[in-house]
């Protein structure tokens, strides 16, 4: 069912996850693992070719690379915790520089454009479920400028 919802032109990828959530959030909850180090613990924990959902468990200090998803529309949304989003607009090259943050909190869901530059970290402990259509690819990496 998932499959062919996820095929349908301009789909709402946010109350897809939120339908997924409601469904099978106790589930992703309790796959949830913590690890030590600058990286939070991310697992997929579906894909096809068309879609991946990922589980990500952050810890305090944890951040994510200020980064995009590849061409990748994503839906995200925080299962348990909080985190702060920050969003960025290129200036040159692979130079950004910020344009909003946001904090995160559990039940928020949000869906990032293909082309959203982003950088995540956690308030505490944190677990989010993320949707990536088409499956994710390898995203670029950027850097902040004053």
């Amino acid at each position: 069912m998932l499959s062919s919802t996820l095929c349908q032109p301009r789909l709402d990828l946010v109350n897809i996850l939120k339908d997924l959530v409601r469904d099978h959030g106790t589930s992703f909850r309790g796959l949830a693992r913590f690890q030590d180090g600058p990286e939070c613990f991310h697992e997929r924990v579906h894909a096809t070719a068309d879609f991946e959902v990922w589980l990500l468990s952050w810890l305090p200090g944890q951040i994510t690379p200020i980064h995009d998803h590849g061409g990748a529309v994503t839906a995200a949304t925080v299962l348990s915790g909080s985190l702060i989003e920050e969003r960025f607009v290129r200036t040159t090259g692979f130079n950004v520089r910020p344009v909003w943050t946001m904090p995160r909190v559990a039940g928020d869901a949000d869906r990032i454009e293909a082309v959203a530059i982003h950088r995540v970290r956690p308030i505490g402990n944190a677990v989010t479920l993320h949707l990536y259509v088409p499956a994710s690819t390898e995203g670029q990496i950027y850097q902040a400028v004053a």
